[in-house]
């Protein structure tokens, strides 16, 4: 809290007085995060801002960066240390993604890719193709991925998977060897993982809304839409004694720190791998 003094005058006299004004930068909601026992989405955040110099993906250089080899990216684009699957299971939508994609991987679409996976391999001395043997989730997202679901929506509740991940997309990968006898590939086992981008790009140019933050925490979902209809209706003062210390945050916010500090970079975020038995019925697949 700092005090600022200001002074009123009349045609009499002057008096001085102090008021409480309450400064918020957005450097400090990883340690609101925290309050709110929210530590894996502090981490993500303070390893933004961690990044220098600074680095702004565009929307072109965002989806080239979710879209191509993972193992091509510079290192300080890439963090596959903070989020863990043990972690992101304990969210209801992973958990059930999980599960149906352990059910329906072996589409049409993912014998295609696990195709096309084969096809990049080399032939081994037993004269097999493997995959997915890497223990880097870089090299397993670039060459033994074979299906995908989207996570999450932006009307989801705000807790903690929210100010992390929010919206993501769940990866399935294989691990196994080909059979030439009669052409197929046996699943060893099945692995899945989460991709995702950590930036602050205003999708087709929309300012987005990241939440009204305080030194202690977020508003929820209700409050939220309250504060903004009030704060959009210029009724100051409800604001002021029922919010006092809150303030609508926007990605431009996050532009503007790194265009005055020259630090914090966005980067793609990879879990750990999830690894499961393929279910019976998905054990040997015909190529």
């Amino acid at each position: 809290m700092t005090l600022a003094t200001t002074t009123t005058s009349t045609l009499t006299n002057k008096k001085t007085k102090e008021v409480k004004v309450e400064f918020f930068h957005i450097d400090m909601i990883p340690d609101a995060m925290d309050k709110m026992n929210w530590s894996v989405a502090a981490k993500l955040m303070r390893h933004w801002f961690s990044i220098s110099p600074a680095y702004a993906f565009t929307e072109q250089s965002k989806r080239a960066a979710l879209k191509n080899d993972a193992t091509n990216l510079p290192d300080a684009q890439v963090n596959s240390d903070i989020i863990k699957m043990s972690w992101a299971m304990q969210n209801g939508q992973v958990k059930k993604g999980v599960n149906e994609l352990r059910r329906t991987w072996k589409s049409v679409r993912g014998i295609e890719r696990l195709k096309f996976q084969i096809s990049k391999g080399n032939i081994n001395k037993n004269n097999e193709k493997t995959l997915g043997y890497s223990d880097s989730i870089r090299e397993l997202d670039a060459n033994a991925q074979v299906n995908i679901m989207k996570i999450g929506n932006k009307l989801d509740t705000i807790n903690e998977w929210y100010g992390a991940m929010g919206n993501t997309t769940l990866k399935v990968c294989v691990r196994g060897r080909t059979n030439i006898i009669d052409n197929t590939f046996i699943v060893d086992k099945i692995g899945f993982y989460l991709k995702d981008s950590y930036d602050f790009v205003d999708d087709d140019g929309n300012p987005e809304p990241l939440g009204i933050w305080s030194k202690d925490r977020i508003l929820d979902k209700k409050s939220s839409a309250f504060y903004m209809s009030t704060y959009l209706s210029g009724v100051w003062g409800v604001l002021v004694r029922n919010y006092s210390g809150f303030v609508p945050i926007f990605n431009s916010d996050f532009r503007r720190w790194q265009e005055k500090n020259n630090t914090g970079g966005d980067f793609i975020v990879l879990s750990d791998v999830l690894w499961m038995e393929a279910l019976p019925k998905d054990k040997v697949i015909k190529l």
